[in-house]
């Protein structure tokens, strides 16, 4: 099965890959999510989408909206967690396959992690959906503390899990790497970075999530696919070899 040979992978230096991708891109995400809210650009969006006549954002209730950006988009990191595993198991049996197993565990890995973290992280964070504020037709005032320990005070929306539905496909841009595929890397991170976008335009459409709240989803998921994939890209695991001879290609 020619098309499954990998090249061996050169590996990056271990500090600056740490440096680069697991600290710089991360805390340069988390930076422009923590300036969108304290700038005001969060609420000036909000409002540009509220309709006073209505009392409400006129597409909060949109059919295909809801349908597909809503509910559907839920079932993508558990899909590809799934298929993953999949890959996973059956290089056990099929030997060309045995090159993929570590990237296919590590894309897996970060899909779960995404969602259960953001399904906790959301518990102990108190901004609410816009439709929520009472300033954009909902009950509640905008919180004065950033987390809460509460769970009847939190906000339920910070960070936004369909965001990071989205985004946890930049893991293919991990997997591409690991693989020592440059045009599977790029391509996997302009689908990463489309996805997590769209779906998070989506929402910010319908009200049910500020931007900041779908850039935090960003920075968690490309921190942990960049931790996941540390040690198949700069740890000590030994380059991929496929059907060239380990010769590099």
């Amino acid at each position: 099965m020619p098309f499954l040979s990998l090249p061996a992978l050169r590996k990056p230096a271990a500090a600056p890959y740490l440096f680069s991708h697991v600290i710089a891109v991360t805390l340069a995400l988390a930076c422009l999510a923590w300036w969108t809210n304290a700038s005001g650009l969060d609420l000036r969006i909000a409002q540009a989408l509220f309709n006073p006549a209505l009392d409400d954002f006129p597409l909060r209730a949109n059919r295909w909206l809801d349908l597909i950006g809503h509910r559907m988009v839920l079932a993508l990191p558990v899909s590809v967690a799934l298929a993953s595993v999949g890959v996973a198991a059956a290089s056990y049996r099929i030997p060309a396959w045995r090159p993929w197993r570590g990237p296919a565990l590590a894309v897996a890995a970060t899909c779960l992690a995404g969602q259960l973290l953001v399904n906790q992280l959301k518990h102990h964070t108190t901004l609410p959906r816009p439709y929520d504020l009472d300033t954009l037709g909902g009950y509640t005032p905008y919180p004065q503390h950033w987390w809460t320990w509460a769970r009847a005070k939190a906000g339920g929306a910070l960070p936004s899990g369909h965001a990071g539905a989205g985004y946890s496909m930049l893991t293919l841009y991990f997997a591409g790497w690991a693989l020592g595929r440059p045009a599977w890397r790029w391509w996997g991170l302009a689908i990463g970075v489309a996805a997590g976008a769209s779906f998070s335009a989506v929402r910010i459409l319908q009200g049910a999530h500020f931007l900041s709240q779908t850039l935090w989803s960003a920075a968690l998921l490309w921190f942990l696919a960049a931790v996941f994939f540390y040690p198949l890209i700069a740890g000590g695991i030994p380059a991929c070899r496929g059907g060239n001879g380990g010769k590099r290609a």
